[in-house]
């Protein structure tokens, strides 16, 4: 049994997670539950991808924490500073980078999302003063989840199971397959986390929705998805204290998944059909709803058998001990067999490995130039040989280039990096593949190559200061079972997300990061803890200048100066997007009007070059060539090699018949993305334009 050690706590610490008036605690938790919720239920909105949806939600997080901080200021802990300065500091960071970046929009936008991450992280600590607090928090995350879930089950089991699915892999509602996965592992430990409750009637349905989650995330098929389950065990099990009735329990769960697997497998076997059959959806249904009902009813009542022998003074500790000693079972029976298949083992790595880094299937021998799909919306459809089952551990994919040509760019500029949200630059002319994507697919290689070293340490700035919480946050969860609860969702949501973020893109999904971003508050938050008087000792002369009245000036200051740089810079960006989207939709109908609006847009932010293609797209509507040439000019000032804007200015001398222009114009955007088969081809033969 694991026994409560003493943690150092700042005075500061022990005042801010106690003095929370009571008055307050009504409002706080309403605005708690909205956050959560909100989160949960943002796969229905793409996980508010779209700049149109996030920007607006941004300027009212922005201005909701600058409120926030105002009418109820509190010293937050170390962990928090941490996790909130290393937020902070990527969006300033992203920002000062528009003067070294060659894209000055994509700067902006990474560093103004990078901003309202903070923004949300510094509302959610200002809200944040008890256990209950987070328990609503977390609970109206998971709750949102679970409505995404269950609305997925009911399409499964409805007319059209088939809409859900792309190449065979669930897609829907949220639009990406493996962000679809992602979410999934994400509600598994919210979930979870209420299935270690010690009352029946709450621990069984919990554990049955996890189950469900489990299955939907299955049926993604997602390797990044594998990663995030298979990580976020490791962290959970090795970080949260009371992890014997947590592994019975996981292993309850695997038990249920295991049996509905073969009906969810199945639906990937169907990747070839154009849809996939009615009856094939209705069986992975009816599997993962069925084994979500029996894992509930199951750990339902090993929990009430749990606790009736826990009353029971002696025998529960020799219970305790016997159910520790059987775990090592399971353990000796993987390790026999890990051990008899050694040699296959390793002959399967080493075939994977190829296929990893010569972008190929697996066991083939795949020139740097091939093609295998490896994309989120393509990869579910390759040709294979192989069954479905296999492809969670297939190294099969594109991931490998994304990852070496970011490596070279950070090689090649190790202080600042290229340039928030520049990465694209580099990966079209450097490519081996023809997939088309805008960043390196890893949270780490992308801070790396765009923001340099100074980024990659405020990215573990943020994550040093989680793992300082998960540390502090240890004592308390032994000692109280709410806290423990909250300890395996906020560290199992979190690990999940870190996880698949380092392999995929999550973090550019701000629906999916706000409830990442609920579980750092959680685990950040200041709370009492125990101390010894070595440790008060220690902790007074290191926490003595941190504390201290000037630097806790000094430091609101930044937040505020933060604050108000954040609402300017999203107010600019929403404005101009704002009168864009007017003009792209007036476009064809009214090039008049897009015109208009397309020059207002330029006139708040003149670095948007889409802006001077929706406006050289209005012009060429009058068939004012000339003009439209001049657009792209000016917005080939802003970006000089992006590969669009050399491609649009073939295509406007094409159309005037100036085939010497279109053939240098097409030669230069394909020299800046050399694997595109279109535009191969039109610098050959420019008057193919015209075809």
């Amino acid at each position: 049994m694991e026994t409560p050690t003493a943690s150092p706590v700042s005075r500061a610490d022990r005042v801010s997670a106690t003095a929370t008036p009571a008055r307050e605690r009504p409002a706080a938790i309403l605005l708690l539950a909205a956050l959560g919720l909100g989160a949960g239920l943002s796969p229905f909105l793409f996980a508010y991808y779209g700049a149109s949806v996030w920007v607006p939600i941004g300027l009212g997080l922005v201005g909701a924490s600058a409120v926030g901080v105002v009418a109820r200021p509190a010293r937050p802990s170390g962990p928090a500073a941490l996790a909130l300065g290393g937020l902070l500091g990527l969006g300033v960071w992203s920002l000062a980078s528009t003067t070294w970046a060659e894209s000055v929009e994509n700067a902006v936008v990474s560093g103004n999302r990078w901003l309202v991450y903070g923004a949300l992280l510094l509302l959610m600590l200002v809200l944040l003063r008890s256990e209950r607090h987070s328990a609503v928090l977390l609970g109206a995350a998971g709750l949102g989840v679970a409505a995404v879930a269950i609305s997925v089950l009911a399409r499964l089991l409805g007319d059209d199971p088939g809409t859900l699915f792309l190449g065979g892999r669930l897609n829907s509602p949220l639009g990406y397959i493996n962000g679809e996965g992602c979410l999934f592992v994400i509600g598994f430990w919210l979930c979870f986390a209420a299935a270690e409750a010690r009352r029946a009637l709450v621990t069984g349905p919990a554990a049955g929705m996890a189950t469900l989650m489990a299955c939907l995330a299955l049926l993604s098929q997602s390797r990044g998805t594998a990663l995030a389950m298979l990580g976020s065990l490791v962290f959970v099990v090795a970080l949260v204290p009371g992890r014997t009735r947590r592994i019975y329990g996981l292993l309850v769960v695997a038990a249920g998944v295991a049996a509905a697997a073969p009906d969810l497998l199945h639906v990937y076997d169907q990747r070839a059909a154009s849809a996939i059959p009615a009856e094939v959806g209705h069986a992975a249904g009816h599997a993962a709803l069925l084994a979500a009902m029996a894992v509930g009813v199951a750990w339902a009542l090993l929990t009430a058998c749990w606790e009736l022998v826990r009353t029971r003074g002696p025998s529960a500790n020799r219970a305790r001990t016997v159910a520790s000693w059987l775990l090592a079972v399971p353990v000796v029976l993987a390790l026999t067999v890990a051990v008899g298949s050694a040699h296959r083992i390793e002959h399967d790595v080493r075939d994977q490995w190829h296929a990893f880094t010569h972008l190929a299937g697996p066991g083939a021998v795949a020139s740097p130039a091939s093609s295998a799909s490896g994309s989120p919306s393509s990869a579910g459809a390759s040709s294979s040989s192989s069954a479905s089952q296999s492809r969670l551990l297939s190294g099969a994919g594109h991931r490998y280039d994304y990852w070496r040509i970011a490596w070279r760019v950070w090689r090649e500029h190790p202080a600042r990096g290229v340039g928030a949200g520049n990465y694209p630059r580099s990966y079209y002319r450097q490519r081996a593949t023809t997939e088309d994507v805008e960043q390196p697919h890893s949270i780490e290689l992308q801070t790396l190559s765009e923001l340099g070293l100074l980024g990659g340490l405020l990215l573990a700035d943020f994550l040093a200061g989680i793992g300082l919480g998960v540390v502090r946050m240890r004592p308390a969860a032994r000692r109280s079972p709410l806290t423990r609860s909250l300890m395996v969702g906020a560290v199992g949501a979190f690990a999940a997300w870190l996880v698949q973020t380092s392999v995929d893109w999550m973090h550019l999904l701000p629906g999916l990061t706000a409830v990442a971003i609920a579980a750092v508050a959680v685990v950040v938050r200041p709370r009492s803890l125990p101390r010894t008087a070595g440790a008060a000792s220690r902790q007074s002369r290191f926490g003595k200048a941190l504390t201290s009245r000037p630097a806790l000036a000094l430091g609101a200051s930044a937040v505020v100066v933060t604050l108000v740089v954040a609402g300017a810079s999203l107010s600019r960006q929403g404005l101009a997007d704002l009168y864009r989207a007017r003009a792209q939709h007036e476009l064809a109908a009214r090039p008049a009007a897009a015109l208009a609006d397309a020059n207002r847009s330029l006139d708040i932010d003149s670095d948007a070059v889409e802006t001077y293609y929706v406006k050289a797209a209005a012009l060429a509507h009058y068939d004012q060539a000339a003009a439209a040439e001049v657009a792209l000019r000016q917005a080939l000032a802003r970006e000089p090699d992006n590969f669009v804007t050399w491609a649009l200015l073939g295509d406007v001398a094409a159309r005037e018949r100036r085939w010497r222009a279109a053939g240098r114009d097409y030669t230069r955007a394909y020299r800046l993305n050399p694997r595109n088969p279109t535009l191969a081809k039109l610098s050959a033969d420019p008057y193919a334009a015209m075809s």
